[in-house]
């Protein structure tokens, strides 16, 4: 009985300790504006184009600092994203402290796979990513940012970088 009760141990021990269903990442990190504006606590999340990533439809995603610059984690923070083509989706909520809760100051016109013409391709060396630029977006406003309140505009690419993204 109690060999039975440890091949049934070790069985379940394999079976969990695995990772074998991650893809490789490799670190990236990005840049995006909205009409010069840097997006604070906008939500970039990168969509395969074709194939998933792994069995369980990872996709990486980052939060937009107060730089203009996100870190895509899959797995665990900061890991990267997988080599590969993507489409970019953005919400950019009005309160980023609610996540997807708050309205999206874009008007979930980048939010979707099928609304956002956003596009990148992520190099498995752990290059930096082709900075986003959208242009002439509509932005919603909540009352405080209505009010002046909001954050000055700031140029969030270093160096003389090309965009990867189109106006709408």
């Amino acid at each position: 009985m109690k060999v039975l009760c440890f091949a049934g141990l070790l069985v379940l021990t394999c079976g969990c300790s695995g990772q074998n269903w991650q893809a490789e990442t490799a670190p990236v990190t990005g840049y995006i504006s909205v009409n010069d504006q840097v997006p604070q606590g906008a939500i970039v999340s990168l969509h395969p184009v074709g194939e998933s990533v792994d069995k369980r439809g990872s996709r990486p995603s980052g939060i937009v600092q107060e730089d203009g610059r996100y870190t895509l984690t899959t797995y665990e923070f900061g890991d990267g994203a997988p080599a590969g083509e993507y489409i970019v989706t953005v919400y950019w909520p009005e309160k980023p402290e609610l996540g997807g809760l708050s309205p999206d100051r874009l008007g979930l016109r980048y939010a979707t796979t099928k609304s956002s013409d956003l596009r990148l391709s992520v190099a498995g060396s752990g290059a930096p990513l082709k900075p986003i630029a959208i242009e002439g977006a509509k932005i919603t406003m909540s009352d405080e940012k209505a009010k002046g309140k909001a954050t000055p505009a700031r140029n969030p690419f270093p160096g003389p970088q090309k965009s990867a993204a189109v106006a709408p």
